[in-house]
């Protein structure tokens, strides 16, 4: 086959860039053409994730400094994702939690959408990234949040099959674009998060990128009304400085920056327990965590409430609160997790060779009824 493959952007290694990998790796055989708004990929994780595939991008890619200050590019996204028009492809796979789903094609040509989740600064977060946007409430931001509203809608209807990563997006797409999906969970690379059945160390683990959704200062606030527990902190991103401040009074708390795999690993294997404080559509990390038999602690919302088995795997706290996040360690500290190998156990059944099968089941089925249709009409 001669696939289109289209990708919002490609920025960092995160959940949105392993399903891309993994979908593309699963048609590896096939005759495949990239598209993305700008890659801006190590060289090491562009071949690893990109392979060595034909990529098209548009002008964005060419804009300097476009990984820190993608943000503020949204506005002109739509514009640009619509300069690609693709033709003669046999099928389009959209990779998409923003724009990717927005280009334009030549008509016969079956589009299927994986949707991470409809564009969360227009939809269902956007009073929490309103808060964050240095142009949050002025009457600009508000004006480009409408337009980009009725852009995604519009450009919703350019999908031909829906695939959710979560009942939660499910949901989403449902109540935001009036259409159904199925859902297919993410691949979690299983066999590489290995099952330690190893006595903890005495220390909490929090890993993300610094964004503000994430909520990682939330979680250092909690430790530190708790300067007896220890938290180790790995991660980056552009809100380092603000991490950096709440650090200076918190000798309980220590931040390793960026840490490659294996050691990353190690330290999921060692911990007590991982901690999530965002509101996640699905949460690939919570799940990689539960493979290592590693419990967790977590926001009860979205992802999680299909990802964690509280009282078994780990234990959820109801809001985004230092006292919310306090209370579920003080749960954990009284009735440890110990059972490792049933925490991992159910971390298998979200592995990438179950997503292989799910995916390329529901492609071969779409495909056959899509030219079924065509026949018929």
């Amino acid at each position: 086959m001669k696939i289109a493959f289209v990708h919002d952007w490609f920025n960092v290694d995160g959940g949105a860039e392993k399903v891309a990998d993994e979908i593309l790796d699963i048609y590896k055989n096939e005759d495949i053409t990239i598209y993305t708004l700008f890659n801006s990929l190590s060289k090491e994780d562009s071949k690893k994730i990109l392979k060595n595939y034909p990529i098209r991008t548009t002008l964005l890619n060419y804009i300097p400094y476009r990984s820190i200050i993608y943000r503020y590019l949204l506005p002109l996204m739509p514009f640009f994702i619509r300069q690609f028009y693709l033709k003669d492809y046999d099928l389009i796979i959209s990779s998409s939690h923003a724009v990717a789903k927005g280009f334009r094609k030549a008509p016969g040509i079956p589009h299927v959408c994986y949707c991470h989740t409809p564009m969360r600064y227009a939809w269902d977060m956007y009073e929490e990234y309103a808060q964050t946007h240095t142009f949050g409430q002025s009457f600009l931001y508000k004006t480009f949040v409408k337009y980009i509203r009725k852009w995604d809608l519009r450009s919703s209807d350019n999908v031909d099959y829906y695939i959710a990563n979560s009942i939660n997006v499910q949901q989403r797409i449902l109540n935001n674009y009036k259409r159904e999906s199925v859902v297919i969970y993410p691949p979690v690379r299983i066999e590489m998060f290995n099952l330690s059945e190893q006595p903890r160390k005495d220390y909490y683990l929090c890993i993300g990128r610094f964004v503000p959704y994430k909520k990682m200062d939330l979680v250092l606030q909690a430790f530190q009304h708790m300067p007896d527990k220890k938290l180790i902190l790995i991660g980056e991103g552009y809100g380092s400085s603000s991490i950096q401040d709440l650090l200076k009074h918190a000798p309980n708390i220590e931040w390793l920056g960026y840490v490659n795999d294996v050691d990353m690993i190690r330290y999921i294997q060692e911990a007590k327990a991982c901690i999530f404080a965002a509101k996640e559509d699905f949460g690939i990390l919570c799940v990689e965590i539960q493979a290592c038999g590693t419990p967790v602690i977590a926001l009860r919302n979205g992802g999680y409430l299909e990802t964690v088995v509280e009282g078994e795997t780990g234990y959820l706290f109801d809001d985004q609160t230092e006292e919310s996040i306090v209370s579920a360690i003080k749960k954990l500290d009284a009735k440890p997790l110990t059972d490792h190998k049933l925490i991992r156990q159910n971390a298998l059944k979200f592995s990438d060779e179950r997503f292989r099968n799910e995916l390329t089941t529901y492609i071969e089925k779409v495909l056959k009824e899509f030219h079924s249709d065509k026949k018929i009409s």
